[in-house]
This record gives C-alpha cells, structure tokens and sequence, in this order.
C-alpha cells in the first residue's frame, strides 16, 4: 500500500511540474537596442534569442512583446510582463525583477578616431575633454556624474559618430556590439578612419529580470539559468553568437538579404 501511495504521490508531482513548466511566459524587450535586441533582426537580436531559446529549452512557451523601456518596467512592476529580456542590474530594479545570472556582458568602450593619440587610463585621463553621449543613457554611474569634462548630447549614437567624424568632439562611446553594428551597418566607410580606446569604461552583465509579482519567478530564474549552462555545454549557445556576429560584422543591412 505504502510502495502504492509512493507512486500515486510521485505521478501527481511529475504532472504538477510538468504543468509549471508548460507556463506560457510574457517576454518583453524595447526593440531598440541592435544588435541585442531588435524586432528586424535574426531572433528579434542577439540577446532575445539567446533568452527565448533558454526558456523554450527549459520548457516554457515564450510570448515575445515590445514596449517602451518606462511601460517595461512598470509592466513588470505590477506582473503585466513575466520576463524582460535584456535589463542591466540596479539595486533599484532587483526590489521587483529576480535577476539571473548574466547571460552575455555588456562591454561600455570608447571610440576615436585613429590620428588621435588617447589612453584611458580613468576618468581623469578624460578632464578638458569633449565626450559624445546619448541623452538619457545612463553609461556608469562614475562617468555619468563626472564634471571634469564635457559631455555634450544627442538624440542617437549616429550623430555622436558624426560629430567625431567631423572633430567635433574628441570621444563618443557605447556598448562594443552596438558601436560595431552601427558604423558596419549606417556608416561603413567611416571604420576606416575610428578605432576602439582599449580599455573599457566598464563591463556590466546582461540578465533576464522575472516579475516578482509571478508566483514562479524563482523557479524560472533557475530554470534559465540550467539552461543557459547546457547550451554553453552543448555548443547551441556559440552557434547562435556566430549566427549574429555573421551580420554585426558586414556593411549590409540585414534586412536586405
């Protein structure tokens, strides 16, 4: 009876998980950061494939939205959206979003342009300086409160490019992708003339964040993180990495092909 009651328990609890993980989940992204995340792109981007496809493994049927950044957020404040593809971490955003583990990183990288001679040795290699920025961006929190050098801003990286192009200004900067993605992709003869500062401003992990207003949040914050290790294990991770970099790193647009 006991061997009887043992199975009846283990059969109910192999349904009830399985149920949990057939989970429809609601996984939004801003459509506007190329290459990570962008409704044209291969996988709606880099990130949003690599965050679908680990959830997808993991079990969960993914339903893929758009939003603004500021509805995102206030979405997964109150459990309007399950999972934000792509937020960087704050203390601020961990009091309603579980963070996972980081899944890619974000490399923040100066660029200028090759006839000039600069080493970023820190923020005070930067006094007397004219660094291009993005308004609202918010790059580190050490960068974005300096005063010791001028930030001038504008709506888009684009036009911070050609202002440094122009010796407008002396330095813009971005996430390293995001920079190679732009200049390959809207001004691709322009390369030839900027290069990369080597030293990074910083380095910040990519993660999903789960509404803590789904009862399940942990238990999909663990679930992704299993999977992200498998398919770096497996090689499915890197075989979408070099699908991504095949259009990062070419001139065309690749909503052309």
């Amino acid at each position: 009876m006991n061997k009887f009651l043992h199975r009846i328990t283990a059969l109910i609890l192999a349904v009830f998980t399985q149920s949990l993980m057939a989970m429809d989940l609601s996984v939004v992204h801003t459509s506007n950061w190329p290459p990570y995340a962008a409704a044209e792109l291969p996988g709606q981007g880099l990130a949003v494939e690599l965050v679908t496809t680990a959830l997808q493994r993991a079990g969960y049927t993914v339903k893929l939205r758009v939003d603004s950044l500021d509805r995102i957020l206030e979405g997964s404040k109150l459990g309007v959206y399950d999972v934000f593809a792509t937020p960087w971490y704050s203390d601020d955003r961990n009091r309603y979003l579980d963070f996972s583990d980081s899944y890619l990183d974000s490399t923040i990288r100066f660029i200028k342009r090759k006839d000039t001679d600069f080493k970023y040795t820190g923020l005070a290699s930067l006094k007397g300086m004219r660094v291009g920025v993005v308004q609202g961006y918010a790059y580190d929190p050490g960068f974005d409160q300096a005063h010791d050098f001028s930030k001038p801003s504008e709506r888009n990286l684009i036009q911070n490019l050609l202002k440094l192009t122009q010796r407008r200004i002396q330095l813009t900067l971005d996430d390293e992708l995001v920079l190679e993605y732009e200049i390959n992709r809207f001004m691709p003869r322009a390369m030839k003339d900027l290069e990369f500062v080597q030293r990074p401003l910083a380095v910040r992990g990519i993660h999903i964040g789960v509404s803590r207003k789904n009862p399940e949040h942990a238990n999909i914050v663990a679930a992704f993180n299993k999977a992200i290790r498998a398919m770096i294990k497996d090689g499915s991770y890197s075989k979408i990495m070099e699908k991504h970099k095949a259009y990062i790193e070419q001139a065309e647009n690749p909503g052309s092909e």
